[in-house]
């Protein structure tokens, strides 16, 4: 008798952009709007999988390190170099303030861009600062290849419109290098009970332009809300051809507010009932502080017009902005700081 999944497969499609054209990028917007996720095949080029396996290599050597010693590091503290930088400990933040009682049974360490180096690191990210560099600015140029392909099938009249508001040369911004550890929690004769769901990260949606994760074979746990309740995001939707699992990427808050709702920034949280340790990495990207969040000039966008509404109402019901402030313009540190508050009460 076949078995038969509890939620529909994901059809989130792969997408190879190692060759730019007309027809990728309406490939890439078309998962855009009706996912808000899209799988990126990793080219082996863009982003190395040795640097991948090395990122994952450092992070489990940090987060077994000795408590104090990550501590010394504390998210937000002037020794990690400040706000939204440093060591989230287990239970330290709440994804979903609103549907938690208790924080998140996870850890995870901040890393900002290299500005024009990098943040203070404990060990043993300290010795490793090339490494982490090199990763970081390719991820940022995957993510600047992804929004130029957007910008292409949005008909934006100005082909650097993305790329100059993410351009770390000429300003600050939020984004954000993110280590991801939850740890073995679930002891024997301590899981949940049978059909129970046990949540690692609560139901959230990010908060930038784009993000890009990272997990490794056999630690799935990913899902994303859909009309049909949560569905899984496999590591690997197709290990028979992908040897190198595919980058997952998905649409952040930014983009939904410049795109009028067009792009879908879906809510999505992490669960797996095993009690085995499981990582991930995610690549956080932001816009320049001061960039404001209207609507980006397109044809395309224009012509979806009002049906982006509900998705717009729910980002502002996110953030706690009633709708009859709709009008308001947000920058992207104005929506971040927000976001931070939300999670942190800072």
């Amino acid at each position: 008798m076949p078995h038969h999944s509890p939620h529909p497969p994901s059809t989130i499609p792969v997408i190879d952009i190692s060759q730019p054209s007309h027809h990728v990028a309406r490939h890439v917007l078309d998962a855009a709007s009706t996912h808000g996720f899209l799988y990126i095949k990793n080219d082996g080029v863009t982003i190395p999988p040795d640097d991948i396996a090395a990122m994952f290599k450092l992070s489990n050597d940090f987060f077994h390190a000795p408590k104090e010693q990550k501590a010394e590091y504390a998210i937000h503290s002037a020794k990690a170099g400040g706000t939204n930088r440093g060591w989230v400990s287990m239970q330290g933040e709440a994804l979903d303030p609103a549907g938690q009682k208790q924080g998140d049974p996870k850890e995870a360490f901040n890393i900002a861009p290299p500005q024009p180096t990098l943040q203070p690191l404990p060990a043993p990210f300290s010795s490793n600062t090339a490494l982490i560099t090199r990763f970081q600015t390719s991820c940022h140029a995957l993510c600047t290849r992804i929004l130029s392909l957007l910008g292409t099938a949005l008909q934006v009249p100005d082909q650097q419109y993305f790329s100059t508001r993410h351009d770390h040369s000429h300003g600050h911004s939020g984004t954000i290098l993110r280590m991801l550890y939850y740890p073995k929690t679930l002891m024997p004769g301590n899981e949940a009970s049978e059909g129970a769901t046990s949540i690692r990260a609560g139901a959230h949606s990010d908060y930038g332009s784009l993000t890009l994760l990272f997990r490794l074979p056999g630690q799935a746990g990913l899902e994303l809300q859909t009309s049909a309740g949560w569905i899984p995001v496999p590591v690997n939707p197709n290990e028979e051809d992908m040897v190198e699992p595919p980058i997952l990427v998905n649409i952040g808050d930014l983009l939904c507010y410049w795109t009028n709702g067009m792009l879908k920034s879906t809510v999505h949280r992490v669960t797996f009932s095993g009690g085995e340790e499981r990582y991930s990495m995610a690549y956080f990207c932001h816009p320049l502080d001061d960039v404001e969040l209207t609507a980006v000039p397109s044809r395309t966008i224009d012509e979806f017009g009002e049906k982006g509404k509900e998705e717009l109402m729910s980002q502002k019901r996110r953030l706690g902005l009633s709708e009859h402030g709709s009008d308001e313009v947000i920058t992207a540190k104005g929506h971040l700081d927000r976001r931070l508050k939300l999670t942190y009460g800072i």
